[in-house]
């Protein structure tokens, strides 16, 4: 196997992380599930995904899962210490491989990148938020669960500028653009230094699925 996603820990996070894959255009066969739990493994294989049962933080069982061959890495463990180590040891096997991560505590996020992850999603704080949020501005936490639940509603994606929208600055464009990646750097939507948009820009764009 090659190309393919490791999932590391297959509960809430893990389970929700592969629905978004799968709404991306991911092949069931293109995912690889890791977790201890032989419930868990066999409820991922019944799913159409192969399954590895094992500790993520063992060499030896990530190694079962191809990962020196895989395009990204979901760790989405149930505590922050497991998470390190599973990163760790991920790093260890491909040094190049992009590496997501959850963690409960904001105090464990940096930690996470200094193992070695891309990203890390901080699941307490980002709850926390919307928690406030739902009190005072009801209808933007709806929006947000909108967002975050792919294939229908809004959604946000990630894509190439088309040859058609070179040239052009990001309001002129017909999906609402967020950001554009270009030469390494993020730059929001109202950034001075975007200008016009390049070939080789990435855009993160919210689109309508009607």
């Amino acid at each position: 196997m090659r190309q393919h996603v490791v999932v590391c820990g297959y509960g809430t996070k893990g389970r929700s992380a592969i629905r978004a894959l799968l709404g991306n255009g991911t092949d069931p066969e293109h995912i690889v599930v890791v977790d201890s739990d032989p419930a868990a493994i066999e409820e991922a294989t019944a799913a159409g995904f192969t399954g590895v049962v094992g500790d993520a933080g063992r060499t030896d069982v990530l190694r079962r899962t191809s990962v020196e061959k895989a395009r990204a890495v979901i760790v989405a463990a149930n505590r922050d210490d497991a998470a390190v180590l599973i990163v760790l040891t991920v790093r260890q096997l491909n040094p190049t491989v992009p590496i997501t991560a959850s963690v409960r505590e904001e105090e464990n996020a940096s930690l996470l990148r200094q193992s070695g992850a891309d990203s890390v999603i901080t699941s307490s704080a980002a709850a926390g938020r919307l928690l406030g949020l739902s009190t005072d501005s009801p209808r933007v936490v709806a929006v947000v669960e909108d967002l975050l639940t792919a294939g229908r509603g809004l959604d946000l994606i990630q894509r190439q500028v088309s040859q058609s929208e070179v040239g052009l600055g990001p309001r002129q464009l017909q999906d609402v653009v967020l950001s554009v990646a270009r030469g390494g750097r993020s730059l929001r939507f109202d950034d001075p230094l975007i200008g016009t948009l390049q070939s080789e820009d990435q855009l993160v764009v919210v689109k309508s699925r009607r």
